[in-house]
C-alpha cells in the first residue's frame, strides 16, 4: 500500500526540530586555534566612560517606524558621507533615522541607552558601527565545559533580566530571565582585523549603495551547501530556503560536498548562500572518503575568492565570532565587491528552525526583521531550553539589518502577498500514489505546479495553466515526466503562482 502525504511549508512553525538527534557543530581548525576569551578582548578593548551625542535626524514619513545608528566616535567623521547616504535611503523607503556617535561605555550603559531610545523614540532596530561595547555570555554547553561567547542579544532584549550568577562579577552573564522576548533587532559591523576599519567600512557602505540602487543585485537563487553530519535534515532546510528563493542548488552527499565543489560553486552568481558545516572562525571543514577525510574552505578565500554572493547563513560554528581577528563571518561581508549580510553564531550552536527566518525574508521583510521574529518564534513556539540556549544564543546578524534580500525600491509594497492562496491543503488517499491539492487565489492567476526531488533536480511538471479566483481542485500522480512511479521519499512541489511562489514538502511512503 502507498500512502502519500503533503505537508504545507507555511504550517511546520508548529513544530519545532528535535535537537537531540541533531549532530552538534564543533569547533575545528587544522592549525589548532582556540576561541579568544573575554579577558582578552577586555584587554585589549579596555572600558572607557560613556558618551553619546545625536548627531542628526533624518526624517521619513515613519510609516516604517525608526532606527537608529550608532557610530565608534573615532570612526564617525570618516563616515559622515557613507552614514547620511544610507539614512537617505532609509527615509525615502519610510524610516525616520536617528544617527548617533558613542563613545566608550560597558555594555550595560549601552545597553541603558537602546532602552532610553527606545522609550523615547520607539526605535525598532538599530546598527552598531565600529568599536562599540561587546556583551559577553557562558553557559556549560551540553553539560560540557563552560563555554564563553559575545552575544549581541543582550542589546535586542531591552526589558529581560540578565544575571551573573556562576562567577559573580567576571563581567559574563549567564542567566536570561523574565520577559526574555525581543524589542529590538540588531546589526553590527565590525571588521575585526580585516583591514583598516574606515577604509573596509566606507567600501561595504559602497557595496550597500550599489546594491540598494539596483546595480548589484543578483540572480534571485541560493546555494544549499550540507556536509556530512546534516544529511538527514538537509532536505527539509533546503525547503526552507526555498521560502526565500525557489531557484535553489542543493548539495548534500557524504562524498561530493567538499571544499573544490564548494569553490566551484561560490563562483556561480546567487543572492544567498547557506552553509553547513563544522568550522572555527578562520575555516570551514568538509568530511569526505567514508569521514576518514577533511579537507577545508578558509575564511581568507570569501575575501580572495570574492564569490558573486550578496547574503550568507552560516550553520558553522563560530564563524561570525566577530572579537576574533580575521572571522570568516567579516571576510564575506567585508571583501572587495559583494557581500553584504550575513547570520550565524559566535559560538558553537547555529540557527535551527530555519522557517522562522526564511518565510518573512520571502514576504519582503528585513533582515533585522526576519531575525526578530525568528527569535520570538523559539520563545514563544517552542521554549527556549538549556539545549535551545546553548544551540542559538551566539547567532548574530552581520552587516545592515535594514535590508532586504528579495531587494529594494522607492516604494514598499503594502499587500505584497495579495495573491496568494490563503490555504494550499492536501487530502491523502491511502489507497494511491494521487495527491490532492485544493488552491484558493484571490484574483485569476496562471499557476505552475512541478514536482522535485531533494537535490533540486525538476522530476515533472504535473499542471501549467490558468485558474480562476475562489478554491480549485486539483489531483496528480507522483510520477516522472517519462509516466514512472516515484520511489518513496520526500520531494517539493513548487507552485508557481503569477510572480510569487509556494513551496510544499511531500513525503512519499509505504
Amino acid at each position: 500500500m502507498i500512502r502519500t502525504t503533503i505537508v504545507l511549508l507555511s504550517v511546520t512553525f508548529l513544530f519545532g526540530s528535535n535537537i537531540e538527534e541533531i549532530p552538534l557543530l564543533k569547533w575545528v581548525d587544522p592549525h589548532g586555534s582556540k576561541p579568544g576569551t573575554y579577558e582578552e578582548w577586555i584587554k585589549d578593548h579596555p572600558y572607557r566612560p560613556f558618551s553619546c551625542l545625536l548627531n542628526r535626524v533624518f526624517q521619513g514619513d515613519g510609516h516604517l517606524g525608526n532606527v537608529a545608528i550608532l557610530t565608534d566616535q573615532t570612526i564617525a567623521p570618516h563616515l559622515d558621507t557613507e552614514i547620511e547616504q544610507l539614512a537617505q535611503f532609509l527615509t525615502t523607503e519610510g524610516y525616520t533615522v536617528f544617527d548617533y556617535q558613542t563613545s566608550g561605555g560597558t555594555p550595560e550603559t549601552l545597553r541603558t541607552f537602546l532602552q532610553q531610545i527606545y522609550g523615547t523614540d520607539s526605535i525598532e532596530g538599530a546598527l552598531l558601527i565600529g568599536n562599540l561595547p561587546v556583551a559577553w555570555f557562558e553557559v556549560y554547553d551540553y553539560g560540557g565545559g563552560l563555554v564563553q561567547f559575545p552575544m549581541d542579544l543582550f542589546y535586542m532584549d531591552l526589558d529581560g533580566n540578565w544575571l551573573d550568577t556562576i562567577s559573580t562579577g567576571n563581567g559574563r552573564y549567564d542567566g536570561h530571565v523574565g520577559n526574555t522576548n525581543l524589542e529590538i533587532y540588531v546589526g553590527r559591523l565590525l571588521p575585526t582585523g580585516i583591514g583598516l576599519d574606515t577604509v573596509v567600512l566606507r567600501n561595504y557602505f559602497a557595496k550597500n549603495k550599489s546594491y540598494r540602487e539596483g546595480t548589484m543585485n543578483l540572480q534571485k537563487r541560493a546555494l544549499v551547501f550540507v556536509d556530512d553530519d546534516w544529511l538527514s535534515w538537509a532536505p527539509i532546510w533546503a525547503a526552507d530556503v526555498a521560502l526565500l528563493f525557489v531557484d535553489t542548488t542543493n548539495y548534500w552527499h557524504p562524498e561530493t560536498t567538499r571544499a573544490s565543489l564548494y569553490r566551484t560553486r561560490l563562483d556561480t552568481m546567487q543572492t544567498w548562500v547557506s552553509v553547513f558545516a563544522h568550522s572555527s572562525p578562520s575555516v570551514h571543514q568538509f568530511t569526505y572518503n567514508s569521514g576518514a577525510q577533511h579537507d577545508y574552505y578558509y575564511a581568507s578565500e570569501y575575501t580572495s575568492q570574492n564569490p558573486p554572493t550578496n547574503f550568507y547563513n552560516f550553520f558553522a560554528c563560530s564563524f561570525c565570532r566577530y572579537t576574533q581577528a580575521g572571522y570568516g563571518g567579516g571576510q564575506a561581508i567585508f571583501n572587495e565587491e559583494f557581500g553584504i549580510g550575513a547570520i550565524g553564531s559566535t559560538k558553537s550552536g547555529s540557527m535551527l528552525d530555519f522557517q522562522f527566518f526564511y518565510r518573512p525574508l520571502g514576504e519582503q521583510k528585513t533582515m533585522g526583521e526576519a531575525f526578530r521574529y525568528w527569535f520570538d518564534c523559539i520563545y514563544d513556539s517552542i521554549g527556549m531550553t538549556l539545549e535551545r540556549i546553548c544551540w542559538h544564543y551566539g547567532m548574530t546578524l552581520l552587516g545592515d539589518p535594514f535590508l532586504r534580500p528579495t531587494g529594494h525600491s522607492t516604494r514598499i509594497a503594502e499587500n505584497i502577498n495579495d495573491n496568494l492562496p490563503s490555504s494550499f491543503l492536501s487530502i491523502s488517499n491511502p489507497v494511491s500514489d494521487w495527491v490532492n491539492i485544493s488552491l484558493q487565489l484571490a484574483s485569476a492567476q496562471h499557476v505552475e505546479l512541478i514536482v522535485y526531488d531533494c537535490l533540486g533536480r525538476k522530476l515533472n511538471t504535473v499542471y501549467t495553466g490558468r485558474l480562476s479566483a475562489g478554491n480549485n481542485h486539483m489531483q496528480f500522480s507522483m510520477k516522472d515526466k517519462n509516466d514512472v512511479p516515484l520511489p518513496t521519499g520526500i520531494y517539493l512541489l513548487h507552485a508557481g503562482i503569477g510572480t510569487d511562489v509556494v513551496v510544499a514538502k511531500i513525503v512519499k511512503i509505504e
